[in-house]
């Protein structure tokens, strides 16, 4: 029983290792949508976000919920798209994969 107890206190770990990971994933992904967003007003800006999920497995979820931030990342016809959610992480691998070593890196 005591191996049983073991194994679900490290299922524990990973699982708050796992939050803690994508939690600070989400805020630098966060830190370069603020970076990489057009800027006119600033409400465009103002509604990145991200959000940390779990339903049956863990995910992460950037988000701007501004009505048109679509219009911004994907374009138009009328307008070129200037996208700053989807580089925010794509352009960024490295740091992520940094993150992820030093979060898990204790383990």
């Amino acid at each position: 029983m005591a191996g049983f107890n073991r194994i679900l206190n490290f299922i524990g770990v990973l699982d708050n290792k796992e939050f803690e990971c994508m939690n600070e994933i989400g805020q630098f992904c966060k830190s370069k949508m603020d970076e990489y967003v057009p800027v006119d007003t600033g409400y465009l800006k103002s509604r990145n976000d991200f959000k940390v999920t779990k339903f049956f497995h863990r995910k992460l979820t950037l988000i701007n919920d501004a009505p048109y931030a679509g219009y911004v990342e994907m374009g138009t016809y009328k307008m070129q798209a200037q996208p700053f959610i989807r580089p925010a992480m794509e352009n960024h691998i490295s740091e992520i994969n940094a993150i992820t070593r030093r979060v898990y890196g204790d383990i």
